[in-house]
């Protein structure tokens, strides 16, 4: 059970994210552990003191709390005992359940085209940071992401991998893609780095 400091600690980042987010971790949470897990997970986030309710639609476009989206992937990770793989598992699910992703891809169909407005995809979802892409090397099956002015919690860089994966798979026709967070705000850094290569 997390702590109510702890609580209180993440409701006291800064930023604002889409419901959307939410409609993504209700519909994975019923994939994986149907009617009963999502009861459950309901009566876990109950605990935290905050007004998540899954099963009352948050509203696609309309802003909510950052420290409420780290709240529900900790609560669902402790909910489940779930660890690292899947929560990396969850993030590279959500694209393909999101409503936003979905109208973004159907205008861009080449990687360079879509990473190339990366700012303006960020900016749909996040109402703080910066989502560039500084290197896309299509012959060299490379490409850099890179997230600055966006300090937030550990567990959205495990998410964002897998989140970041999918979105480039969705784009990109491989066998096999890999991805590793080369930098990471919360170790010090000044920016989030994710590098992508793919065969």
């Amino acid at each position: 059970m997390l702590e109510d400091q702890e609580i209180q600690k993440i409701l006291e980042i800064k930023g604002l994210v889409r419901g959307v987010v939410f409609q993504t971790d209700r519909e994975y949470v019923l994939e994986e552990k149907g009617e009963a897990g999502l009861k459950k997970l309901e009566e876990e986030i109950k605990k935290t003191g905050q007004a998540i309710k899954y099963r009352k639609d948050f509203k696609t476009t309309d802003w909510y709390p950052l420290g409420w989206r780290i709240l529900s992937l900790l609560v669902i990770q402790e909910t489940f005992d779930w660890g690292e793989q899947e929560i990396f598992k969850m993030g590279e699910v959500a694209p393909k359940h999101s409503f936003i992703v979905k109208t973004i891809l159907r205008y861009f169909i080449s990687l360079e085209k879509t990473f190339a407005e990366t700012a303006k995809y960020w900016e749909k979802h996040y109402s703080i940071g910066k989502l560039e892409a500084p290197e896309i090397d299509i012959k060299k099956h490379h490409l850099v992401l890179r997230l600055s002015d966006f300090k937030s919690h550990p567990i959205l860089c495990i998410y964002y991998r897998g989140y970041f994966k999918s979105l480039t798979s969705l784009i990109i026709r491989a066998s096999q893609i890999n991805i590793q967070e080369t930098k990471c705000v919360n170790k010090g850094d000044q920016y989030h780095e994710f590098v992508i290569d793919w065969e």
